[in-house]
């Protein structure tokens, strides 16, 4: 278990790639689950309780969805369990630090300092996990860092207008 999360922590550092992680389905089981409390930790401190599983159940599917069409038409389909357990894992060791950020916004609405660092916190948990998640694509799938960044831009630019028009926020 040290050496599992010893690796993630490695590849959130960009030091390591996904192939310093077994290609097991309990593993890929276990922190996509993981994956999942964290992405419904986040809906929830956004949106509450509205549509959690909705919104819960599209974050997992997009992920495994987008990645396993990457990896099939890059026919890098064999890295599959490797790369979304990286993707799955290193977003989770991020996921404290998003949290932590979301709850601080109520708070910096009457303090200009700490809104100021709530937002520079943000930016640079965005961009690190932009990285991170370019780090493992460019291992994954063999490609140039700048095209892996693309993808994953895209990835996270794609999902949030896809969530915002399946699960528009609710007017109160």
């Amino acid at each position: 278990m040290r050496y599992l999360l010893s690796s993630l922590v490695q590849i959130t550092l960009l030091r390591k790639d996904p192939s310093v992680l077994p290609a097991s389905r309990v593993l890929l089981l276990v922190t996509g689950t993981a994956f999942a409390a964290g992405s419904a930790m986040q809906s929830w401190l956004l949106f509450g309780d509205d549509r959690l599983l909705g919104r819960t159940a599209f974050d997992v599917g997009l992920a495994v969805g987008l990645f396993r069409v990457i990896l099939a038409v890059t026919r890098r389909g064999n890295r599959f369990r490797q790369t979304m357990s990286a993707v799955f894992g290193t977003t989770v060791l991020m996921t404290p630090l998003a949290a932590g950020l979301l709850m601080l916004q109520a708070p910096a609405q009457m303090f200009y300092g700490l809104r100021l660092f709530a937002w520079a916190g943000s930016v640079i948990v965005i961009v690190w996990y932009i990285l991170i998640v370019a780090h493992i694509l460019r291992s994954a799938i063999q490609v140039g860092f700048v095209t892996s960044i693309a993808i994953a831009l895209t990835w996270l630019i794609a999902g949030d207008a896809l969530l915002k028009q399946l699960f528009p926020p609710v007017s109160v």
